[in-house]
């Protein structure tokens, strides 16, 4: 919970710069679980994208909770329908590393009920951390770079612990994305670049 503060913060900051107000900035937190896409709407926003470009990117940035979905659903097979509904609805990313590093551990004091108040908790955080950082955007003059910035270094810091203490396929993934990033400046075939060479590294008898 207190890892989402300040970069809540930074996020209400930024969102107050394209004229969202706290109320909206709570709004858009309840109903758009991803933190990055709250980033980047933002930010393609004062890039003057297109409407239906922001959309896209969302909805491409948005596709990771498939996956997410896709490992827990095997632990869901007997769950109720409603517990499984709960899950949906209050996924995201940090809840459901917890819940499904327990899960795959088989930790027998663990079970979706835990789960879903983790996810519950911490989303709190979340949106009451963007609401708080929308108000202060619209009292303190915090330059847009800074407030910009807050979520690239998150995923900087995040590449660097893959490559430092991943595997080879994670630091060929890495190089990879950033020479396809120069030459195309597409996050779709950055990830598609990303994947073929980490799993293309995997097969090779080294």
């Amino acid at each position: 919970m207190l890892s989402y503060v300040p970069i809540g913060l930074a996020c209400g900051v930024l969102s107050a710069k394209v004229g969202i107000g706290p109320l909206w900035a709570l709004l858009m937190s309840m109903t758009i679980m991803s933190g990055g896409a709250q980033f980047m709407i933002a930010n393609l926003w004062l890039a003057g994208l297109p409407t239906l470009t922001i959309v896209a990117s969302v909805c491409a940035i948005s596709l990771r909770f498939a996956l997410y979905s896709a490992s827990l659903a095997p632990y869901l097979q007997r769950a109720r329908k409603r517990t499984s509904l709960a899950m949906a609805l209050t996924l995201i990313e940090e809840g459901y590393g917890v819940t499904l590093s327990k899960l795959s551990g088989g930790e027998k004091d663990w079970d979706f009920r835990h789960a879903v108040a983790l996810n519950v908790v911490t989303a709190a955080a979340w949106f009451a951390s963007v609401a708080a950082g929308a108000a202060l955007g619209a009292v303190i003059d915090v330059p847009t770079a800074i407030a910009s910035f807050a979520m690239t270094s998150l995923f900087t810091y995040l590449l660097w612990s893959q490559v430092e203490g991943g595997s080879r396929g994670n630091a060929a993934a890495a190089a990879v994305v950033v020479i396809v990033a120069k030459k195309t400046r597409s996050m779709l075939w950055c990830c598609i670049a990303g994947v073929v060479a980490y799993v293309a590294l995997g097969a090779l008898p080294l």
